[in-house]
């Protein structure tokens, strides 16, 4: 297994070291992975201010073992993770235990410089993400909270609880896939566009939590298991949307629980039905593929299932309020 421990406080220090420990060199900003640990990169990019981003997209051939050790000086790590693993992934933050042990998590989690962080991975594991480095300074000049008295310190002493885990919808993946495929293409506004998109997770992030603590005084209905249950089976179902979801009583004997529990706490979480959620990530798919203008209209809608192009053109129209043959104008 690779173990890697770090307190660094800059992403370019960060991968300085990293490189230095898996024993290869940074080019442009970015870390090719040796094939006899992972297959992938990891890509700083450096935005505004002090802010920093690190990009990456890894299939892990080799366990993994990364620990941030907590140090005084405070900073936040926002944390976007989808992960489909064959066992467990261990995530610990301050010696508060997130044991994920289905195959598939995806979140949004905010940490501290302040507590440790040890994050573990098997062999055989596919992560792609952000994780994105910001300070006080530049929290209260954008966001309007002080960490050590606001909205920040709230969050963060609640991180046993939900609030600490905000689930990947769509937008947030498409983000972060966006993002993927920008870092590792080449264009003019590359880096505008990068940029862009980063700070619009930023802002969806922290919109969504202000929206959460707003209302945390009232009971927390969902357990962390709960929760992680249900993005299995969010994780599960958008894995392949050209094909059909699974049944929901399948789905409910995946995870263990009975059916009607696996859609209230869907509802709960992702604010949508299984189905309907399933079927905006069908759409939303649908959608890219024809923005490509490599294929037809109808190409797409038998790809996704439908022998009739009208019920096709209907189902795309109810989701974004036009016709295909008008995205393709």
């Amino acid at each position: 297994m690779f173990v890697f421990e770090y307190d660094h406080t800059n992403y370019r220090d960060l991968m300085q070291a990293f490189a230095a420990a898996l024993g290869v060199r940074i080019e442009n900003d970015r870390l090719q992975y040796p094939q006899n640990i992972a297959l992938g990169f990891a890509q700083l990019v450096e935005l505004q201010g002090s802010v920093q981003a690190m990009v990456f997209d890894l299939a892990y051939k080799e366990g993994n073992r990364l620990k941030r050790k907590k140090i005084n000086q405070e900073f936040y790590t926002l944390w976007f993770t989808e992960v489909i693993a064959k066992d467990a992934v261990k995530i610990d933050i301050d010696d508060d235990p997130y044991h994920v042990s289905n195959s598939s998590f995806s979140a949004a989690l905010l940490t501290s410089s302040l507590f440790d962080a040890n994050y573990e991975m098997a062999a055989g594991t596919r992560v792609k993400g952000i994780n994105i480095l910001l300070d006080n300074e530049w929290l209260a000049a954008h966001l309007g909270v002080d960490s050590k008295s606001g909205l920040l310190h709230k969050y963060l002493s609640l991180k046993a609880s939900r609030i600490t885990a905000d689930p990947l919808d769509l937008e947030y993946k498409k983000l972060i896939q966006e993002i993927i495929e920008l870092v590792n293409g080449s264009g003019p506004f590359k880096q505008i566009a990068v940029q862009n998109r980063v700070m619009l997770l930023i802002e969806r992030f922290f919109m969504r939590m202000a929206v959460k603590m707003e209302t945390s005084h009232s009971d927390i209905k969902l357990s962390r298991e709960d929760i992680s249950r249900v993005m299995e089976i969010e994780s599960l179902i958008t894995r392949d949307v050209f094909n059909p979801a699974p049944f929901i009583p399948e789905l409910a004997k995946i995870v263990n629980i009975s059916e009607t529990k696996l859609k209230n706490d869907f509802k709960s979480v992702y604010g949508v039905p299984i189905y309907q959620y399933f079927q905006k990530a069908r759409m939303r798919a649908a959608r890219d593929v024809l923005e490509t203008n490599k294929y037809s209209i109808k190409q797409v809608a038998i790809e996704m299932g439908y022998t009739n192009l009208s019920n096709f053109s209907t189902a795309f129209r109810k989701e974004f309020g036009i016709l295909p043959s008008e995205l393709k104008q």
